[in-house]
């Protein structure tokens, strides 16, 4: 965990990430054990959280389980841009047309981070979790992201990743003209292929999402072991173009009336007031 990141705000939504990559009710302990917390505070934790309703607690089996109010948390970002089942089809989609790991990526200031994740099922493979954050200026994701900004826009995010990040934040050989040289391909070939950039043997191929009605920018990326991209570069590339195009709607207009139905019988938030066992696989 960063630094700068308050240590019980990183481990609640180090909980809810884990809750989201078992998908099954879990212990105090198995909480504990599996992202190394000391017990107490643990229990204390998820206790907070299911007093605030964002946990229930099923006695018997002594377990918690993330409520709906998670879920809502996050339903007016989807509502405001492409829906929830747009990005998970079209994800499902491209795992299941080539088997590799497939990610969406957002712009979180200087870095691309990783919001949903659907692993390879290839018995060798590379894992990642969501929540990871990649420098934009040097990875697949992020010069995808960067692609749609203006040249001078790129360059004071370079400088920003340099003095916040010093020199080694970034790999060798990523001066700005290097990042402008990824830009470019995928402002004219409408993708780029990170070989290797943050781990080696690990490689993206990132192409941007047409625009949501909203303006947000999201981008899709495969990942995989360099030695299978390599020899499928252009297939994946058009799988992923061809998808994209069945799966996302093209941008129109949200009016005001769009998110009536949504925000009906919606119950009311409670007031706040008053490591997974993972396979030892890189990640790009």
């Amino acid at each position: 965990m960063e630094n700068s990141v308050i240590k019980t705000a990183g481990r609640v939504f180090e909980i809810l990430y884990y809750f989201r990559e078992v998908r099954k009710p879990l212990s105090v302990r198995d909480i504990s054990e599996q992202l190394d917390y000391p017990l107490s505070s643990t229990s204390v934790l998820v206790k907070s959280m299911a007093t605030l309703g964002y946990l229930s607690y099923d006695s018997r089996i002594r377990a918690y389980a993330p409520t709906i109010l998670v879920a809502m948390l996050g339903d007016w970002i989807y509502e405001s841009s492409f829906s929830s089942t747009e990005i998970l089809c079209l994800m499902r989609a491209i795992s299941d047309a080539t088997n590799e790991t497939v990610i969406i990526a957002v712009q979180n200031d200087i870095q691309a981070q990783y919001v949903q994740v659907i692993q390879s099922q290839l018995p060798i493979q590379f894992y990642v979790s969501p929540g990871t954050r990649r420098p934009l200026c040097a990875s697949g994701t992020g010069w995808a992201l960067l692609a749609p900004q203006s040249d001078a826009t790129i360059g004071r995010i370079h400088q920003r990743t340099l003095s916040r990040l010093g020199t080694n934040g970034l790999p060798e050989h990523m001066e700005l003209e290097d990042v402008m040289v990824q830009v470019r391909k995928v402002r004219t070939q409408g993708y780029v292929y990170s070989r290797g950039t943050n781990t080696p043997g690990v490689g993206v191929i990132a192409m941007p999402l047409p625009a949501s009605p909203n303006g947000a920018r999201l981008v899709i990326g495969v990942g995989g072991l360099i030695e299978r991209l390599d020899e499928s570069e252009k297939k994946l590339a058009q799988i992923m173009t061809e998808l994209i195009d069945k799966h996302i709607a093209p941008a129109r207009p949200r009016l005001p009336g769009d998110l009536e139905g949504a925000r009906q019988n919606r119950p009311t938030l409670p007031s706040t007031r008053g490591s997974v066992s993972r396979p030892s696989h890189p990640t790009p």
